[in-house]
């Protein structure tokens, strides 16, 4: 069974630290029914019967990772009981069933996590590695799941057959594309994109070790109502999306808070480009190289719309594998920051994110555990619902202590609201305390006399 080049980075950077949790995809779901454990077992197997990659293995050969798949009996639900555990600890409980460890090579890269305190009391997750998953991937799994259970007891409907999508020509796909003309010129495409650039790295507040580590925390940045409003209204007006918007003063930030006048960062995109695949598990992920330039006179709008045109074009070359344009080891990372954008209106588990819904006719609402913490310096995941945006500030936590990250948050925040009541101006130009505060601050150096 074949591997895509993405897999391969993915299976490379496991083998590097194979205690990591930086690559695990996590959804956990509170239930508040009780839940027949025997009917969850026979619903699992049916949707790694459906999804193979869940029933994946992936061991080293000496020409590098290969795939073998397992029987779809060879996954078991895993039932803990922990009676004794308040809300505080279910939700570390499950936060720690999330970052447990995966042997890639011989227990595959899925489990499902069961956590009991009482009959009609629990928490269910769902973990996968990166290596077969992504987010969209995760709900549609925590999706299927509970379609298959509540068939089984009469809660739902039986879900109708769901197209197969086979993974090795997904790969086949991807190899002959990269080896075809349009390869040729989307990676033409993205060289010239990339010229002159290099990953866009902020100043850290300890050095960077010599080898690579994958340990990191999160800080949350919530739009209040007000912004998200404004930011949805200025960029209607300009025909500009809210994503290249906070995109564009995401750029501005990096520059103001130290990565120079050109960079490059990530932007991940699904390559879910046929039916079969937009219902199917897997690694369908491509990261879009978005490069920030800077002079003394940039406006502000002018980065917005730079990041909206980027990402236009980007995806038409978005079959191209990012990982076949970073030049081979000794060549550095194409990029060490990320910034993506989760719809929570366009997930397959509508209102999930919202508050309490049913699935396979179990109450059921979210468990937002911390998860995918390090897997760069810094990976940015805005999420955006009815309620407005939010963002998840992912890094790593050898390189930067809180407070810087909270200091970067602060300035993408106050670039942001300049950008919406002003936004020609430069973006050198803005100043990143307020008046007040300025003035507070000067007042502490004044001369008393």
């Amino acid at each position: 069974m074949l591997v895509s080049a993405g897999q391969e980075a993915l299976w490379l950077a496991h083998q590097l630290d194979p205690d990591s949790s930086a690559y695990n995809v996590v959804l956990a779901v509170r239930l508040r029914d009780p839940v027949r454990t025997d009917v969850l077992q026979d619903a699992l197997t049916a949707l790694v019967d459906r999804h193979e990659l869940l029933r994946s293995r992936f061991p080293a050969t000496d020409d590098g990772p290969v795939r073998l798949v397992e029987p779809p009996t060879a996954v078991r639900l895993d039932v803990r009981e922990v009676p004794e555990a308040d809300d505080a600890g279910l939700f570390r409980l499950a936060a720690q069933a999330g970052r447990e460890p995966f042997r890639l090579d011989r227990s595959g890269a899925f489990r499902v996590v069961l956590l009991r305190r009482a009959a009609d009391d629990a928490v269910l997750v769902t973990v996968t590695h990166h290596i077969v998953s992504d987010a969209t991937s995760q709900w549609l799994l925590v999706r299927d799941l509970f379609a298959e259970y509540g068939a089984r007891t009469g809660g739902t409907a039986r879900p109708a057959p769901a197209a197969r999508a086979d993974w090795d020509e997904q790969v086949r796909a991807e190899r002959a594309f990269v080896a075809s003309p349009r390869g040729g010129r989307a990676a033409a495409y993205w060289r010239d994109r990339c010229a002159g650039l290099g990953a866009a790295a902020l100043p850290t507040d300890r050095p960077r070790p010599p080898q690579r580590t994958l340990n990191g925390a999160t800080h949350e940045i919530v739009l209040d109502p007000s912004t998200a409003r404004r930011l949805r209204e200025a960029s209607a007006q300009r025909s500009l999306t809210p994503f290249a918007w906070l995109l564009g003063t995401f750029q501005a930030a990096l520059h103001r808070s130290g990565c120079g006048d050109g960079f490059l960062i990530g932007c991940p995109v699904t390559t879910r480009f046929t039916p079969a695949t937009r219902e199917a598990v897997g690694y369908y992920v491509n990261a879009l190289p978005v490069a920030g330039r800077f002079t003394r006179t940039t406006t502000l709008l002018e980065t917005v719309e730079s990041a909206q045109g980027q990402l236009r074009t980007g995806l038409a070359h978005a079959r191209h594998p990012v990982e076949l344009l970073t030049g081979g080891p000794g060549h550095g990372p194409l990029f060490r920051i990320s910034c993506t954008l989760v719809a929570a209106d366009r997930l397959p588990v509508a209102g999930l994110y919202e508050g309490p819904v049913r699935l396979g006719g179990l109450r059921a609402e979210l468990c937002d555990v911390p998860q995918q913490e390090g897997q760069l310096d810094l990976t940015t995941e805005i999420l955006q619902d009815s309620g407005g945006f939010r963002a998840m500030l992912r890094y790593n936590t050898d390189l930067f202590d809180a407070a810087g990250i909270e200091r970067f948050g602060r300035t993408w925040t106050r670039l942001l609201d300049v950008s919406l009541d002003a936004p020609v101006t430069g973006v050198a130009d803005v100043p990143l305390v307020a008046r007040d505060d300025l003035d507070f601050l000067l007042a502490l150096g004044a001369d008393p006399s």
